[in-house]
Order: structure tokens, then C-alpha cells, then sequence
């Protein structure tokens, strides 16, 4: 960022009335998708409380295709905020929200110029987004979702439009509140959910003690086995990545997460970890037949014994597929794993069969590495849980 660009924030603020120490918040309310937006309504109902409270001076961000949600937001509140759609260069954004308080942003690039710049993020997570995939990098940020229902990919999410309206300004603002007022360098400072976050997810970031960032809950909660079933994951992907990695920092990484939760008892997480673990590891038994079935495969291509065979293992290859598509709609938590695999099958390139079959080989032996060590993972934090 040069010079310009500051000089640009500073006499754009002046010129607003922003005084020193002035509490700036910046707003994006636009989105790659209409389902990825908080509404205009519930960030003019925010931009009322902060003013309210804060006496905040309200910049609204973004491209010049986003102007006409700015005019829906100044419908609702008028005079409550600084429309500057089409008028900053993406050097001046990131020094306009350098001088900021906070953004307030759906999941967008203005979201990780923030995060570059070191201004407090809260993110409004709705429609088809993890914020775990694509969230703000960088200690000290808040994410804010309603309780979903389910656990699997962003497009599995069910709803559409009208589940944006869930989470209120209220509960922004106490969200946006906590960042505020947290230390990057303390322990998070965590919170019972009264009635007015009892139907929200609020997490904040932190690098954990294996140096990867972590999304943390907030509020203090009993664990459920979707969050069993995701810490499971995250320390699998982890360790598969990189088997080197050192197993004391793993271990308290696992332990400085689960310290965010009030339960379960031990009888319910070993209920857990006996039901998935045993799950995963039929799924590696699958990975392992596609493995020994592939092998045969290449044996008959190599050694030329006819076409008959090779038909006979890639149809056997074909019905074992269908066996897994079936598995992961059986077992939901396994879903991810095969349909990595069968991502990977369907998009193999070239014509040559022998070379088609060493991948699709590296493919089975990758699931069935993946499945073991992910119900390895959830016996691992099962041990780690008793010993807290």
C-alpha cells in the first residue's frame, strides 16, 4: 500500500468528520452469490445500533455493481452510512480499512484485504460458506452462523434466500463486541449462550499450538459428534500431509480445542468413537479391496493377459464404486473421503490404460490411508479427552 492510498483514507475520513480515535466501521455488503448475503435490512438494522451506541461513521464498501444494494441499505437507514461503491481503487480500500475500527463483511475479497491490513473482522457466515474454507486469515477475527443442521460440503447446505434472515443485528453486534474487546495473545474468554446467541455459532480465530489457524467456539457448549466428527478431520488431514509433524504439538493442539467444550461425558464420546471409528475403518477395508482389485488390474495389463480379465477387474472396480457412493449416503461423516475419491476417478485424463490404473491405484491407496488415520483421530482425542 503507498502513500496515496493513506493520504486518500485520511482526507476521505476528515472530510466525513471522523475525528481522532473516532470508531469507523466498515460494511461489504455484497457477495459472490445472493445466497452468500446477509441482508441489506439486517446490516441497516446494525449500522442503527452502532450508531446508537458507538456514534459510528458507517463506510459502505465494494465495486460499482454493488451500488444498488448500498441504495437498498439507505432506504432502511437513511444518513447512516458513506456509499463508496466505484470510487476506491484496492489500494485505498485497504487504507481506509486500516484507519477502521471493525468490517463487517458476508464472505468476500474485502474480507482478506482487511485481514491483510490488520483491521478486526466479523464475518456474517450464511448460505452455501464454510468459514473455515474460505474465512479471514490472522488471530483475533469473529465468525457468526446460525446453528446448521448439518455437516458436510457448503453446497449440501440445505436452505436458500430466505435463511439469511436468521441471524439478527443483535447478535452481530454482540459478536462484532467480543472482537472488540478480545486480546489476540490471551486465551479466548469464553461465554454460556444466553437466549439471545442460543441460536448461533460464534467462533474466533487463533493460531493453534501446531501453527495452523483455528476457528475456536465462543460459546461454551457440549461437544456434538459433528464437532467430534470435525476435529477428527482437521488432525487427520494434518498428520497425512505431513506425517512428520511433531505429536506433542498435535497433542495439544487436540487438547486446546476440546478445552472449548463443556462435554460430553466419557461414556458418550467412547459411544462415538466406537460407532465412526468403526465406520472408517469399513470404509479403509473398501479403500483396501479397490486397492488389491487395481493391482490384479495392472498385473493383467502388464503382462498382456487378455482383455477378458482387465474387463472382469474394472467392472468389479465399477461395482465397488457404487458400493461407496451407497456407503457415504449410509454414513454421511464418510462422504467426504469419497467423494475426494471419486472426484479424483472421474476426472483421470488420457487413454492409456496402464497409466490410467497407476493413478486410480494411488487413488484407493490414498482413501484407505485417510479413512485408518481418521479413525485412528477420533481414538486419539477420545485418550486425550480422559487425560484433561
Amino acid at each position: 500500500m503507498d502513500e496515496a492510498a493513506r493520504e486518500f483514507a485520511k482526507t476521505l475520513f476528515a472530510e466525513h468528520g471522523v475525528e481522532e480515535g473516532g470508531f469507523v466501521a466498515c460494511f461489504q455488503l455484497g457477495a459472490s452469490e445472493g445466497n452468500k448475503r446477509w441482508p441489506e435490512r439486517r446490516f441497516a438494522e446494525l449500522a442503527a445500533l452502532l450508531h446508537a451506541r458507538k456514534d459510528a461513521k458507517i463506510f459502505l464498501l465494494g465495486v460499482e455493481e454493488e451500488a444498488h444494494l448500498g441504495e437498498a441499505f439507505l432506504k432502511q437507514a437513511p444518513g447512516l452510512a458513506i456509499a463508496l461503491y466505484g470510487k476506491t481503487s484496492i489500494p485505498q480500500v485497504a487504507a481506509v480499512l486500516e484507519r477502521s475500527a471493525i468490517l463487517v463483511t458476508n464472505d468476500t475479497g474485502t474480507m482478506h484485504i482487511a485481514a491483510a491490513v490488520g483491521c478486526p473482522i466479523t464475518l456474517v457466515s450464511v448460505g452455501h460458506v464454510h468459514y473455515r474454507e474460505t474465512g479471514p486469515y490472522g488471530e483475533g477475527h469473529c465468525a457468526i452462523e446460525a446453528r446448521r443442521r448439518t455437516l458436510g460440503r457448503s453446497d449440501y447446505v440445505p436452505g436458500g434466500i430466505e435463511d439469511r434472515d436468521q441471524i439478527t443485528a443483535e447478535q452481530v453486534l454482540r459478536t462484532l463486541e467480543l472482537g472488540l474487546c478480545d486480546d489476540p495473545g490471551a486465551p479466548i474468554e469464553q461465554l454460556r449462550p444466553g437466549p439471545e446467541l442460543e441460536q448461533v455459532d460464534v467462533y474466533m480465530t487463533r493460531f493453534a499450538p501446531d501453527g495452523f489457524l483455528q476457528f475456536y467456539p465462543v460459546l461454551l457448549r457440549d461437544m456434538e459428534e459433528r464437532d467430534f466428527v470435525r476435529c477428527a478431520y482437521r488432525f487427520m488431514w494434518l498428520d497425512y500431509l505431513d506425517p512428520k509433524q511433531d505429536k506433542k504439538r498435535e497433542t495439544k493442539s487436540i487438547a486446546a480445542l476440546l478445552r472449548h467444550y463443556s462435554g460430553p461425558d466419557a461414556a458418550r464420546l467412547a459411544q462415538w468413537e466406537k460407532g465412526l471409528g468403526g465406520v472408517f475403518r469399513e470404509l479403509s477395508a473398501m479403500a483396501q479391496r479397490g486397492v488389491t482389485l487395481t493391482e490384479k488390474l495392472l498385473e493383467a495389463l502388464a503382462k498382456g493377459k487378455g482383455m477378458a480379465r482387465a474387463k472382469r477387474y474394472v467392472a468389479d472396480l465399477m461395482a465397488l464404486d457404487e458400493e461407496a457412493r451407497i456407503f457415504s449416503e449410509l454414513h454421511p461423516p464418510c462422504r467426504p473421503l469419497i467423494l475426494m475419491a471419486r472426484f479424483e476417478r472421474d476426472n483421470l485424463e488420457g487413454a492409456d490404460p496402464l497409466a490410467l490404473a497407476k493413478t486410480t491405484l494411488e487413488i484407493y491407496r490414498a482413501c484407505y490411508s485417510r479413512a485408518n488415520l481418521t479413525a485412528k483421530k477420533f481414538k486419539r482425542i477420545v485418550d486425550i479427552w480422559a487425560s484433561l
